[in-house]
């Protein structure tokens, strides 16, 4: 068992901008109405929810919620496993999302309750769902966060503590130009989600990136002349999350925070965090996509070492391998560890390929580098992996060097003790690829084409036979439904998020929804979940719209 060491886990986050467009600069947004937060489509629903949201925490605090931070979950559309090797990918934040509402109480409640110690703040938290026991936390709203310690073993309230921890840090590394808020004695937090847990859309980071909105607001500082910008948000968020174990790179929380409603993005980490809107084209039929949930479960935090952190050290052992076979250097110790992407722009920064500018630039050099990436790492024949003393020694270097940078902190256990670099290496490269050519068909759709949603699906079912096979995170419940799913009118269907259980996502003309869901229910819900109820069934498979990212609701009498 091996760990991935401090300076491996913030690479991501060294290689954002110091300099892009307006967009990163702006503050999380402030709305007051429903109506700017989600797409008509879902008010009704919602109106409902914000209501039962408001009447819960009366009831908890006896003081009436003053502000809610709202984070939605994502659906990947394509570009899976990708991000955090440096690669653009497309997502869209959903409907479901998590809701972390708050309220200073009144001075006089505040003197109704014990005090807090000299220069802290108690941070009184709950959940709606009774299942997900209370606490309090007691903290320095103007420090560090040092005093915030992640608990063991896991209690949900882990993602609010890192959300908390990670934005104090930052604030307190970014001091304020003006005086801020008084911290007050106590806060009062109530939080409430919808995205299914472990369902591969980002509950996770839903929840992390809320809570960071939340700390922003009580700190004084989401707008104004000290605001802190939705691209320091993302990096927060980021980082916040690690310090629950899990190894993002960074698609999440970015979807979680720039998404536009009716749009896709599609965002670029390198040489810059660029999040690029994308508004989904007028076809006819329409298009919609259909999210499945298969209730198989996936926790990153406890299956990590295994499955999602261990990919990230192998794609990780892949670029350094790679690096060695191209001549491109590899950091020394202490520096960022170099992802696919860094070799692929390393190597390609002083050479040009055939293949124009632009993103066919782009294409060609993944294409080459794909073919590279087989003469380094061992190609064909090396689909069952290799020893790590086996990598070391093709990598020159001595094992313990190679594990404390790559791997480090975080606890990664190869199955059957294999490094399976080639296939990785083979899936993330022909993605990247995949997320290009799919933005391309996009942005060059003309109005009423029919073949643009079969060229779409094409490409999502490429994707979810690469999950599949090479990168190995799929499972026989998406499986299943991914075969299901095609043959009753999806034309592209596939893994969607970390994968290893969740859920599917599928690309399906609007006018068979209605069937297309019911086959779903029949298929393979009756079958595998009989006693679900109608409420289940609709929070399982659900036809979805991009909506907007996230934001900071203030409550109005």
């Amino acid at each position: 068992m091996v760990r991935q060491s401090r300076a491996g886990r913030r690479c991501f986050l060294l290689l954002l901008p110091t300099h892009t467009s307006a967009m990163p600069f702006e503050s999380i947004p402030l709305r007051t109405e429903l109506a700017k937060v989600y797409t008509p489509a879902s008010l009704l629903q919602q109106g409902e929810r914000w209501a039962s949201l408001a009447s819960a925490f009366e009831a908890s605090f006896s003081t009436p919620l003053q502000k809610i931070a709202r984070a939605p979950g994502r659906v990947n559309v394509i570009g899976e496993h990708i991000d955090y090797c440096g690669f653009s990918v497309f997502p869209a934040a959903i409907e479901r999302d998590v809701l972390v509402a708050f309220a200073v109480p009144s001075p006089s409640a505040q003197d109704a309750r014990p005090p807090p110690a000299a220069g802290r703040s108690i941070i009184h938290l709950r959940n709606v769902d009774p299942a997900f026991s209370p606490c309090e936390l007691e903290v320095d709203l103007s420090g560090t966060g040092s005093e915030l310690l992640i608990k063991k073993p896991h209690h949900w309230s882990n993602y609010f503590i890192a959300g908390s921890k990670g934005m104090l840090e930052f604030l307190h590394a970014h001091p304020a130009l003006t005086n801020g808020p008084t911290p007050p004695p106590h806060v009062y937090i109530m939080v409430t989600g919808s995205v299914p847990l472990g369902s591969g859309l980002s509950s996770s980071a839903a929840i992390t990136t809320a809570s960071v909105v939340a700390i922003l607001e009580l700190a004084g500082r989401r707008d104004g002349v000290d605001k802190v910008g939705r691209r320091d948000v993302t990096n927060v968020a980021i980082e916040s999350e690690r310090l629950v174990g899990v190894n993002s790179g960074g698609m999440d929380q970015s979807a979680s925070v720039f998404s536009k409603p009716l749009n896709l993005l599609h965002i670029e980490f390198i040489p810059s965090l660029l999040a690029t809107p994308i508004p989904l084209p007028h076809t006819v039929p329409g298009l919609s996509l259909v999210i499945a949930n298969t209730l198989v479960t996936s926790s990153k935090a406890l299956t990590a070492k295994y499955h999602y952190n261990l990919r990230v050290v192998e794609t990780r052992l892949g670029a350094r391998l790679l690096a060695r076979h191209l001549g491109v250097p590899v950091p020394s110790k202490g520096e960022p560890q170099l992802s696919f992407k860094t070799v692929m722009d390393l190597h390609f920064a002083s050479k040009r390929v055939e293949g124009g500018e632009g993103d066919e630039r782009t294409m060609s050099e993944i294409r080459a580098m794909l073919e590279e990436a087989g003469k380094a790492l061992g190609g064909e024949g090396m689909e069952k992996g290799v020893g790590w003393d086996e990598v070391c020694s093709m990598l020159g270097e001595e094992r313990k060097e190679v594990e404390e940078e790559v791997v480090g902190d975080q606890e990664v256990e190869p199955v059957g003790g294999k490094l399976k670099l080639w296939t990785r290496a083979r899936h993330v490269f022909s993605e990247a690829l995949r997320v290009y050519q799919f933005k391309d068909l996009i942005q060059a759709a003309e109005d009423g084409s029919v073949d643009l949603l079969h060229q779409l699906g094409a490409l999502m079912n490429e994707s979810q036979e690469s999950c599949r096979d090479d990168f190995e995170c799929s499972c026989p419940e998406i499986n299943d439904v991914v075969q299901l799913a095609l043959a009753n009118g999806a034309l592209g269907s596939r893994v969607t998020g970390a994968g290893w259980g969740g859920a599917t996502v599928s690309l399906v003309p609007e006018p068979q929804v209605p069937a297309f869901i019911a086959a779903l229910r029949a298929g393979y819900y009756a079958k595998k979940f009989p006693n679900l109820s109608a409420a289940e069934l609709d929070d399982a498979c659900f036809a979805t719209k991009p909506e907007a990212g996230a934001c900071l609701f203030v409550q109005t009498p």
